[in-house]
């Protein structure tokens, strides 16, 4: 277990590799809730920490331009990653299908993402944190 408070502030991002298919979301997704138009599910990779349902962010930006930013909600959802088992928080050090929700909507960096089966078939290319990280990120551009 680590916590957000025991991580590095530049490191607390999630790492976003790609959107699920209907192939994964029938593999793994199965305790999802039926999604809204503004919820994404999507494959996330090795987490930074212990990150509940219910935990806000508020930035989403690309990892090769991180100037490439979206100021917006992000809520997360749900949580799966064995068997559609659902979890009450994205563990520290998984790769896991999260869902997440986008408000006011799903901004065009998620939209343009691949789609894929599983893990590790795209590299990260999106992060989502809170403004403090992205700022951290970004001081010495």
């Amino acid at each position: 277990m680590r916590t957000e408070e025991d991580t590095p502030r530049t490191e607390r991002v999630l790492l976003v590799e790609s959107r699920a298919s209907k192939e994964a979301l029938a593999a793994f997704g199965q305790g999802f809730i039926q999604r809204s138009a503004n919820e994404e599910a999507l494959f996330i990779s090795f987490n930074y920490a212990d990150v509940p349902v219910g935990r806000q962010f508020d930035r989403c930006f690309g990892r090769a331009d991180q100037s490439d930013v979206v100021g917006l909600t992000v809520t997360v959802v749900a949580v799966t990653q064995q068997f559609g088992a659902g979890w009450d928080k994205i563990p520290h050090g998984w790769k896991t299908l999260t869902l997440l929700r986008f408000e006011p909507e799903i901004p065009s960096l998620i939209r343009h993402l691949p789609e894929a089966s599983s893990w590790y078939e795209q590299p990260v290319s999106v992060y989502i944190s809170d403004r403090a990280t992205w700022e951290a990120r970004t001081a010495n551009e």
